[in-house]
């Protein structure tokens, strides 16, 4: 049961209002995390925007899909790990490598540096040294890519955080265990 209060898309006034018309034409609907961040129009326009303007970036859909998976198996966040399994998937991913990037054991040598990357920087006070950038950067990925990865784990924690709190229900099928 949600924590916070919940928006529908039936009682949205306003910029929530339009912001959810956004979302229902973008995906058909309006899940689950969107109704709850609709108490904070802000909050959710700005995810949102963050979201539309990653996908512009340098990283592949698959590569933010995967930073987000991390993340989401750090956190122990079931709604973000079911909505990014669901999104890897569609991003190029199979079930199994969904399933290994959350186990920090990707096949693919550059996306296991990234993935490596990213487990590091999570940890408390993000400590990154010069060997950890060596090595996402030797398997080769440029300072570009990333910032962007900063910026990805930055957001993901955030849903994360606000999944957690709000306890929001599954929308989507959820993740297998790992």
């Amino acid at each position: 049961m949600s924590r916070l209060n919940v928006v529908t898309p039936e009682q949205a006034t306003g910029q929530t209002k339009e912001l959810y018309e956004g979302i229902k034409r973008t995906v058909g609907g309006v899940p689950n995390i969107y109704q709850g961040l609709g108490n904070s129009a802000p909050a959710l326009e700005g995810v949102l925007h963050l979201g539309a303007v990653l996908s512009k970036g340098q990283l592949t859909a698959a590569e933010v899909e995967a930073v987000k998976l991390v993340v989401s198996e750090a956190y122990g966040c079931t709604y973000c790990l079911a909505a990014h399994t669901l999104l890897g998937k569609k991003a190029g991913l199979t079930e199994e490598e969904t399933i290994r990037i959350r186990r920090g054991a990707p096949q693919q040598p550059k996306l296991a540096a990234l993935i490596e990357f990213v487990s590091t920087a999570i940890q408390p006070k993000g400590r990154v040294s010069d060997e950890d950038l060596r090595a996402v950067k030797a398997a080769g990925y440029n300072d570009a890519q990333i910032t962007e990865t900063l910026l990805t784990v930055a957001q993901t924690v955030f849903t994360n955080l606000f999944n957690r709190v709000h306890q929001t229900p599954l929308d989507f099928p959820p993740a297998a265990n790992v």
